[in-house]
């Protein structure tokens, strides 16, 4: 699985792109909070279970930062709100900016990879998208999202933000789909 910043070869529909913010509304099953259990193996042979890609990311932070400070053990505390977690994730002492943007984007790919790979319902909702842009519509983040509501966004398009995690959730779409084609070239 391969971080690539949506730099391949995959034609986006970009007129039909998927905008997604809130668990709860359309497209929620895209999103960073929406309920998704998955576990991870840690290089020490650990299984870590994370109920959200929310903690996963918040975790990885705490790790490359922290990995032995009480925040970094309390992210995993299975009962938080996604909304608690973020907070968590921004009392990560030893935080350096230029370190995390190196980072944040392979783990929101891994993130979402796990995710989508061990849920297998999500993964079809996720494949089914086809070649849509994937847009974080979210109004208050320029980093993640593209810092406008699904209304706004395609017609603000020259003024949008990042869409760090649209474009994570592509290239994660388009590893699930090279790896759906080989194991059904090879059945």
């Amino acid at each position: 699985m391969a971080a690539s910043s949506s730099s391949n070869n995959t034609q986006i529909d970009t007129d039909n792109g998927v905008y997604f913010w809130k668990p709860d509304q359309p497209f929620g099953f895209l999103g960073q909070w929406y309920p998704s259990n998955f576990t991870v193996t840690t290089g020490d042979g650990k299984q870590v279970e994370y109920r959200n890609c929310e903690q996963y990311m918040m975790h990885q932070k705490g790790v490359l930062f922290a990995p032995d400070d009480p925040v970094t053990a309390e992210i995993l505390t299975a009962e938080l709100h996604p909304a608690t977690i973020k907070a968590l994730g921004r009392q990560v002492p030893n935080f350096d900016d230029d370190t995390w943007r190196e980072h944040r984007y392979e783990i929101v790919v891994k993130a979402n990879y796990y995710k989508f790979t061990q849920n297998e319902d999500l993964k079809k909702q996720l494949l089914e998208t086809g070649n849509k842009e994937l847009v974080e519509a979210s109004p208050r983040d320029r980093i993640w999202g593209v810092g406008f509501g699904a209304v706004n966004a395609p017609k603000s398009r020259a003024k949008w933000g990042l869409n760090l995690l649209g474009k994570a959730l592509m290239d994660v779409r388009e590893t699930i789909r090279k790896e759906e084609e080989e194991k059904a070239g090879n059945s």
